[in-house]
């Protein structure tokens, strides 16, 4: 992930992600290295460092990483969603005592896409306060732009929500609908 001016939250990569679970969810598609590359190439602006590409080095204190997501996508479950587990490392490296990091876990396609909408949800909010104080066209066209993306995480976080009940529901009626022996 690159570092500013980019962004160094994850915020800024996170609604991609969701929106490729959600592209898998829909197409039916298996997960796959070249699938993943070929989606986020598509996205990516050629200024950008293409976030696809396997960090080389241990991302522990490299003043070089300041978010790295690893994302673990397997083929989809009986919900039609594939199996998700995400780890996101947010970091300040090399500035002596005062340097910090946070690791973040996440299982589970709804808490993958849960997260995703909290954390746009939180760059939509820290761009309303910066809006306040810094009212230019650039940072209202970023907020306009936030509010989109935040309002379809918040769509696409509550479908699957909707398809993981009615998945869990098909299979209580089944799990009901199955013949009982007769106790004579």
């Amino acid at each position: 992930m690159p570092a500013a001016p980019f962004g160094t939250r994850p915020g800024s990569c996170l609604p991609i992600l969701a929106g490729y679970l959600g592209t898998l969810r829909r197409t039916q598609a298996a997960p796959t290295p070249e699938n993943v590359a070929a989606y986020l190439d598509a996205r990516a602006d050629a200024t950008i460092p293409s976030p696809h590409q396997p960090y080389v080095h241990t991302p522990w204190h490299d003043a070089r990483v300041t978010c790295l997501i690893d994302l673990t996508l397997t083929p989809r479950s009986e919900m039609g969603w594939p199996a998700t587990s995400l780890h996101v490392l947010e970091q300040e490296a090399g500035r002596g005592r005062c340097s910090w990091n946070r690791l973040e876990r996440h299982r589970g396609y709804l808490a993958v896409l849960a997260h995703t909408a909290r954390e746009i949800a939180a760059e939509h909010t820290r761009l309303t306060d910066r809006l306040h104080t810094t009212d230019t066209d650039g940072i209202r066209d970023l907020h306009t732009l936030a509010t989109d993306i935040s309002t379809w995480a918040d769509k696409l976080h509550r479908a699957a929500k909707g398809d993981h009940t009615l998945a869990r529901a098909a299979a209580v009626r089944e799990a009901l609908s199955l013949p009982r022996s007769s106790a004579s």
